[in-house]
Formats: C-alpha cells, sequence, structure tokens
C-alpha cells in the first residue's frame, strides 16, 4: 500500500474537470458528446475537449460515430494514480461507539439542519453496493464545514482511530455520482462508486483491497443494483 501511495504521488494530479469526465465516461456504456460530458460534469466545452483528447491519447477513450466511449478499467487506471478529491481544508476526524447506520443518520439530520448537501463514501458506501467487509467507517463528502460535535460525535486523533472522516469539498461534482449510478441507497447519499473505490484504497488495508476488487469489478461489468 505504501508503494501505491508513493506512485500515486509520483504523477501529475488531475483537476476536478477530468476527474468527473472519467467518472462519467466509466459510469456508462452509451456513447456521449463533449457537449453532454462538458454539460454533465459542469466544465466549458473546450475544457471537456481537451480532457477526452488527453484521455484518447492515454487509449482510455474511443471516438465513435455517436461519441465518445469510456475504457472504464484503464480510466480506473489512471483514476487511481492521478485523482485527489479537491478539498476546502484538511478531512477532519471523529469517533462515536454508535452503529455505523445510527453515526450516519445523526450526520444527515446535521446535514438537513444545515441545508448542507453530504455524500457518502467509503466504507459504507461500497456496503450498500456490494457487500463484502463490515463496514467500520464513513468517508463523508459535504458542501460546507460540518462540526459533528453538534450531532454527538467527539474528535478523533487521525484516521485509526476515527469512525467518520468529513471531507468538505468545492467539487459538487463528489455530492452525487454519475447517472445511472444509484443517488440514494436505503435513504443514504452516496457518492460516485469510483470514488468510493478510490476512496477504499486510500484508506488501505488488505480486506479494503479486497472490497475495492469486487467494487471495480462491479463498476466495470455495470452490474452494481440501480445502474444500468
Amino acid at each position: 500500500m505504501a508503494a501505491s501511495t508513493a506512485s500515486r504521488n509520483a504523477v501529475r494530479r488531475w483537476g476536478a474537470g477530468t476527474a468527473a469526465i472519467a467518472r462519467a465516461l466509466i459510469a456508462t456504456n452509451e456513447p456521449l458528446t463533449g457537449v453532454a460530458l462538458a454539460e454533465a460534469v459542469g466544465v466549458s466545452q473546450p475544457r471537456a475537449s481537451q480532457v477526452i483528447r488527453q484521455l484518447t491519447e492515454q487509449t482510455a477513450v474511443r471516438a465513435t460515430d455517436d461519441g465518445y466511449v469510456g475504457r472504464s478499467s484503464k480510466l480506473l487506471d489512471l483514476y487511481d494514480r492521478r485523482a485527489r478529491p479537491a478539498l476546502v481544508q484538511a478531512e477532519s476526524y471523529w469517533y462515536s461507539t454508535r452503529p455505523l447506520s445510527d453515526q450516519a443518520a445523526r450526520v444527515l439530520r446535521l446535514a438537513r439542519a444545515t441545508t448542507t448537501d453530504v455524500a457518502f463514501s467509503a466504507d459504507l458506501g461500497p456496503d450498500l453496493l456490494v457487500p463484502w467487509r463490515h463496514p467500520t467507517l464513513a468517508v463523508v463528502y459535504a458542501s460546507e464545514a460540518l462540526d459533528l460535535s453538534d450531532a454527538g460525535f467527539v474528535p478523533a486523533e487521525g484516521r485509526p482511530d476515527a469512525s467518520v472522516i468529513m471531507r468538505w469539498t468545492t467539487d459538487r461534482t463528489l455530492l452525487a455520482p454519475s447517472p445511472p449510478w444509484p443517488r440514494f441507497v436505503d435513504d443514504i447519499p452516496l457518492t460516485d462508486p469510483t470514488q468510493q473505490w478510490w476512496d477504499l484504497l486510500d484508506l488501505g488495508g488488505e480486506d479494503r483491497r479486497e472490497a475495492a476488487d469486487r467494487l471495480r469489478a462491479a463498476i466495470i461489468a455495470h452490474t452494481i443494483p440501480g445502474g444500468a
């Protein structure tokens, strides 16, 4: 895992727009035009064309008469090495002894009370999509900073002690998955499965690696329930 982290840090990082275009191409088997991609992720058409050209040069995208089709396996490999979530500040760590489902419900209640958009990722998200391991924490992306002490959590010293990791992001595309992936499962809002897969790898551990492999296979095969 240390080698994987070092490899990630050794390459040029993608911006939020490039990562969002990659997620959109991974999510669907249908061809997407440059205009459709630009509209879907909120970038200009020239920028979308530039990203598509770069991805095509890396054999991650192929052009068809109807638009562009992503090669999911290649795009995922690139995403692993180059994507990073755009955060306003360093992630914050929180802890609770309550069941993780109850913790998620408390985060959601606080988010709704403060009109903050949130989306859940690993470990909780993958367990809802492709169950494999018992989730022990949840990474949560949020449109605003959330103080979870207002929801009964206490600050944790770091990742090893946390049951919830909060990430305040400027990237609105991380707060909802690309179509046709499910937006909600059991009333819990989810981020894109590709980002969930990335977060499993980022959190580390052999059991998460196995969960990530299963989620990756489901992404490529488009067998995630609620997707098409």
